[in-house]
């Protein structure tokens, strides 16, 4: 399991709303800190599928992976 830690923080209250009414409507104890870590762990996951895309694109296409700082050519 992985190492939990508290997150706080403020956010619309229709957000709220929605997330109690889907775990309302799912029973079984489930409460909307159920369902944010479901939409986090989705959102990690495609991250990094981004992210490796990014690594393997740039790779394929010989990039020495300067930094940004190194390339002010390449934002205007």
């Amino acid at each position: 399991m992985p190492d939990i830690v508290e997150l706080r923080g403020d956010i619309p209250r229709e957000f709220v709303d929605t997330l109690d009414a889907v775990a309302n409507a799912r029973g079984n104890g489930c409460n909307r800190m159920t369902i944010l870590r479901e939409i986090l762990a989705e959102w990690h996951r495609k991250k990094l599928h981004e992210a490796s895309l990014v690594v393997r694109v740039n790779r394929g296409k010989g990039s020495r992976g300067e930094a940004v700082g190194d390339r002010p050519e390449l934002f205007g």
